[in-house]
């Protein structure tokens, strides 16, 4: 049985050990989970674990960049050098952009004591929760394969991708709040050892 790579993981673990260019990828124009996860992939597959590239990303769109009080609904619990935020939207839908870079959290040293000492760079988007099986029809077609697994936390379902090289750790999530009204999220997070 031969082991593939799946193809959104090779891009992720290709920017974490190679300085690549990403070639342009059309986002599709029209609404739906195809153009979120078009969208995802543009801002944070193909820009991780340069945080920088995610802010250029960004500033192409001209998004409003959040600070504040704007921003504090987002910051994570976890420790962080850096913490970016913009809001946009996109066929009348409201979508909040995220980036932050940091070392590991107490879960990757426990679970991952081999990147115990990792630079974390991580990207999130969240999109609305809408169509949430489609979305992970596309994120699962991207990834190239299943979730890995899936758990329950709190009223959120998170599902997930992950992919170890000897120097890098790489995760791809799905977020999907049992509440239609709260936002679903996409994120990668990509650990580095030096």
């Amino acid at each position: 049985m031969s082991f593939r790579l799946p193809r959104i993981l090779i891009i992720v673990l290709a920017v974490a050990t190679l300085p690549v260019v990403a070639a342009a990828q059309t986002i599709p124009k029209q609404k739906g989970p195809a153009r979120v996860f078009g969208q995802f992939n543009f801002f944070c597959l193909k820009h991780l674990p340069d945080l920088d590239g995610v802010e250029r990303a960004a500033g192409f769109g001209e998004y409003d960049q959040l600070y504040g009080e704007d921003l504090a609904p987002y910051i994570p619990d976890t420790p962080h050098e850096k913490f970016l935020g913009w809001r946009y939207h996109d066929h009348g839908e409201e979508f909040v952009l995220t980036a932050a870079r940091g070392k590991a959290d107490d879960a990757i040293q426990r679970e991952a004591p081999g990147f115990a000492a990792a630079t974390a760079t991580s990207c999130a988007l969240r999109v609305p929760n809408k169509n949430a099986e489609l979305l992970l029809g596309e994120l699962t077609r991207g990834v190239g394969r299943a979730h890995d697994k899936s758990w329950q936390e709190g009223s959120t379902r998170v599902y997930s991708w992950t992919h170890r090289a000897p120097k890098t750790l790489s995760f791809i999530q799905l977020h999907v709040p049992e509440n239609a009204g709260a936002k679903a999220m996409l994120n990668a997070s990509v650990y580095v050892n030096k």
